[in-house]
């Protein structure tokens, strides 16, 4: 009986793969492997995002529009508007945008924590922006983590 509550147990724990989305927590698109910590999140918490560059050149990560955004339905085309304000505020110029970038050589990673505001229950994922030396988005969409829920009730 021992060896089958201890079975059963993981299946019922509320962390881990229990209650969250099945898979992994890291998608790789432009070169950027982007991760989150946890498959679950309460509305208003914080989230661990790692971003490490697996390309064999240099990237540039921006500093101001990372963010979280739900995840579009599969027929959706998913062509998010990069939007810099989001951390540097409504008077971010060019200038900033450059100045807060983060260069990433091959194999580097940063690790960055995204505080979430008001959610509703959703499956989400978090969006990093690749910018050109110069500031300018790279590619018409962003880096992105793999899927994960916020929802009231999520046991962390």
């Amino acid at each position: 009986m021992v060896i089958l509550t201890a079975a059963i147990a993981p299946a019922l724990s509320c962390g881990g793969d229990g209650i969250g989305p099945r898979g992994n927590l890291c998608d790789t698109r432009h070169g950027a492997e982007v991760c989150v910590d946890r498959p679950e999140y309460r509305s208003s918490e914080s989230i661990l995002i790692t971003t490490r560059n697996v390309s064999d050149r240099p990237i540039f990560k921006d500093a101001c529009g990372t963010t979280a955004l739900p995840v579009p339905d599969p027929g959706e085309d998913f062509r998010p508007r990069y939007n810099p304000r989001r951390h540097c505020g409504p008077g971010v110029t060019q200038t900033v945008v450059v100045e807060r970038m983060v260069r990433l050589e091959p194999g580097a990673s940063t690790r960055e924590t995204l505080r979430l505001g008001y959610s509703p229950q959703d499956f989400f994922h978090v969006t990093v922006w690749l910018l050109t030396p110069d500031g300018e988005p790279a590619f018409d969409t962003p880096a992105t983590s793999g899927v994960f829920v916020i929802f009231p009730g999520a046991s962390n």
